[in-house]
């Protein structure tokens, strides 16, 4: 699972793997190591309610929570690509959630990714 922080918005990015695993185990994380020791955790949840989306951060650990039900039809729709969602902050300014298929880049890269669990590109773009 791949993860990108802008301001207030978090973006999750899923293998085909981890999608099925979202859907089937309700959990997918993922663990960036540090030198000194410490471990950062990410994590998409699906929620067993159809509560509101929930986005937190404890103990070296954020999770993204969203409505299984969500989940279970956008793993299920080879159409649906994202899965959006909104957090209200103690200010009151949006905290943005986006959940994503990954997608095999169309043109050569330079680097090591093993892209061969990433979705099937259907667009022209990486």
């Amino acid at each position: 699972m791949k993860l990108r922080l802008l301001d207030d918005s978090i973006r999750l990015r899923l293998s085909q793997s981890e999608v099925i695993a979202a859907r089937e185990q309700g959990l997918v994380e993922s663990q960036t190591r540090f030198a000194d020791g410490s471990v950062f955790t990410y994590a998409l949840e699906a929620a067993k309610s159809s509560a509101a989306p929930s986005a937190a951060y404890t103990r070296d650990r954020m999770v993204v929570k969203l409505s299984a039900r969500e989940i279970e039809s956008w793993a299920n729709d080879d159409s649906a690509v994202s899965l959006r969602g909104e957090v209200r902050l103690a200010d009151g300014a949006p905290l943005k959630l986006l959940v994503e298929k990954d997608f095999k880049c169309v043109a050569p890269r330079d680097d090591d990714e093993d892209q061969s669990d990433l979705f099937q590109n259907r667009s022209t773009t990486c």
